[in-house]
């Protein structure tokens, strides 16, 4: 689910936008950090951790691609940790129950709605394409 859903939730009237704002980031609070997760996996060491990302402020680079740089990581190690990472953050969904917003009933039948409407969507413009050829 993405912020897209949340939009939808905003024009349902279900959310307020100040809400979604407040479901991101706590979404964003509780998705682990790749250098901790690197650390748990007995890649880097916390010192290592932070001359990452001192690096990556420097340069203005994520993470993965200072520690890549440093050849602390390689860039499949950071691919495992990002896919970590993804498996390991709530959902929106879950966001949004946790802080009372919305039901959980009520938000699975939104996003049944939503994703059917998505799905529509995308049917009329692959028909809208086929017609021009």
């Amino acid at each position: 689910m993405s912020t897209g859903f949340g939009e939808y939730l905003v024009l349902r009237r279900l959310l307020t936008p100040r809400a979604v704002l407040q479901v991101l980031k706590n979404q964003a609070r509780a998705r682990p950090h790749l250098g901790e997760l690197a650390v748990h996996r007995g890649w880097l060491s916390w010192g290592q951790v932070l001359g990452v990302i001192s690096l990556g402020e420097q340069l203005k680079l994520r993470f993965g691609e200072a520690a890549v740089r440093e050849g602390l990581l390689i860039d499949a190690q950071v691919d495992d940790l990002l896919k970590e990472q993804e498996a390991a953050t709530p959902t929106l969904a879950d966001c949004i129950v946790e802080l009372g917003f919305i039901d959980r009933h009520i938000l699975e039948r939104e996003q049944g709605n939503y994703e059917q409407g998505i799905q529509m969507a995308r049917s009329k413009a692959a028909s809208s394409l086929g017609m021009r050829d």
